[in-house]
């Protein structure tokens, strides 16, 4: 193919030694693309203190470039370091892939394909499936809503279908696969490390996008992704660089005119974390959420000081603990991801039918503090549960009674905050505090 020698693959990895191995193989699988001689596979092995190192060499250490960091340089930080390896031997297209990451054997070659024939296309992913419910799509692009101040993975817990388009153009795509044009690098820079963790993909493919590239998914291109929807990290750095960064990103690229809502609804966002770790008794989460409010505010930015990574003590509002309990349950309304997730947690429950006094009825909600009417009554035996689209679930009187004050408790917080995030704002941007509130829609 006459674009082949143009590409190359770019995989960082920390402490996941073995699903990287995983991952280079089924690069090596690919179809009709021959990896052996037309491309090349940069692996950068990110401050690891397992055995990673070892694992990768003596399975590839031939058929790869390997880089050791030992200074953990974030997930954005580790894969510049490949892309500008790449960069400097002339690549023309550039695939990063994280290390829980599989291909299927046609996808490089898809993506390739694309890209080529596509030069107004400045990135590209694939279709990621979860790799342990492989007719579920875990996510097809990324979109940003300035509205509601969020990142959306598309058709995200989806079963796919006919009816899934072939095509998704979106505003970013997932840094686990995503192909990118060495002529877009050029443009926008590489991937901003001001993130460190997370929100750096989003923000690297809107500043693409925003540069007048193409930014898109594509159905034909397959992958799988072994990370669970209930998995949880052992502390609490998730929690803090999706807070801070999602903050930054917007107070960054909002329209001046939207600053005023767009901080409300920010700030909603991070109280209402706060309240559900309050209702959680997750003191370090709740502290998290704090830590990266207050650094959104003051500027802070790249790894975090270490007194705001903290153990998570987040038991997922009782989730899996509830379930593990359990021996019967009846669902309101059909929801076979749901299901699925549950069955995970405990093989042996059993789902009714019918509504049972012997079951737990669930009953699904967009989120368990936006609850105003009870529809059912906890005293059936408190066996009445509500679960949102998050997991969250609300199964005591205690919760409903906390959820009942919810709204009071947000107006003081939004009293108290909203000028911090206007000060900052405006410091990002240059101006006078009161002009970008002047020019904000009131």
């Amino acid at each position: 193919m006459k674009n082949q020698e143009k590409l190359a693959i770019v995989i960082s990895n920390h402490n996941k030694g073995k699903s990287a191995v995983d991952c280079i193989a089924s690069v090596f699988a690919s179809e009709q693309l021959d990896v052996n001689t037309y491309v090349k596979i940069f692996v950068i092995d990110n401050a690891s203190d397992d055995d990673s190192q070892s694992v990768i060499t003596s399975a590839y250490g031939d058929q790869i470039t390997f880089t050791h960091s030992d200074i953990d340089l974030g997930s954005c930080g580790g894969l510049n370091l490949g892309i500008e390896q790449a960069l400097r031997n002339g690549f023309e297209y550039i695939c990063c892939l994280g290390e829980e990451i599989t291909v299927a054997p046609h996808t490089l070659k898809v993506m390739l394909d694309y890209m080529a024939t596509s030069p107004s296309t400045g990135l590209a992913g694939g279709k990621v499936y979860h790799r342990h419910m492989p007719h579920y799509i875990q996510q097809f692009g990324i979109s940003v809503d300035f509205r509601h101040c969020r990142a959306s993975m598309l058709y995200a817990d989806t079963p796919d279908s006919e009816n899934i388009p072939n095509f998704v153009y979106c505003d970013a795509i997932s840094s686990c696969c995503m192909m990118v044009r060495a002529d877009a690098i050029h443009k926008v820079g590489l991937m901003p490390t001001e993130n460190f963790l997370y929100w750096d993909d989003t923000e690297w493919g809107y500043r693409i996008r925003q540069a007048g590239f193409e930014v898109v998914a594509l159905g034909a291109a397959h992958l799988y992704h072994a990370a669970s929807p209930m998995h949880r990290c052992d502390n609490t750095k998730v929690n803090y660089y999706m807070t801070r960064n999602c903050m930054n990103f917007f107070m960054r690229y909002t329209k001046p005119e939207a600053c005023n809502k767009m901080s409300i609804v920010l700030l909603r966002s991070v109280f209402e974390a706060f309240y559900l770790h309050r209702m959680g008794h997750a003191h370090n989460m709740a502290q998290s959420d704090v830590a990266a409010l207050l650094d959104a505010v003051n500027g802070v930015s790249g790894k975090a000081a270490d007194d705001r990574i903290l153990e998570n003590d987040d038991n997922g509002l009782g989730f899996v603990s509830f379930f593990q309990e359990q021996e019967f349950v009846y669902m309101e309304d059909d929801d076979p991801f749901l299901e699925q997730v549950i069955r995970q947690i405990n093989p042996d429950l059993v789902f009714m039918q019918l509504p049972s006094p012997g079951a737990v009825t669930i009953v699904r909600c967009d989120s368990i503090l936006g609850i105003k009417d009870f529809n059912f009554s906890l005293d059936f035996s408190e066996n009445v549960v509500y679960i949102d689209k998050n997991y969250r679930i609300l199964a005591t009187r205690e919760d409903m009674d906390l959820i009942k004050n919810y709204e009071p408790a947000l107006q003081l917080f939004l009293y108290a905050m909203q000028p911090m995030v206007f000060r900052r704002i405006a410091r990002m941007r240059g101006i006078e505090n009161h002009l970008l509130f002047e020019m904000s829609d009131t």
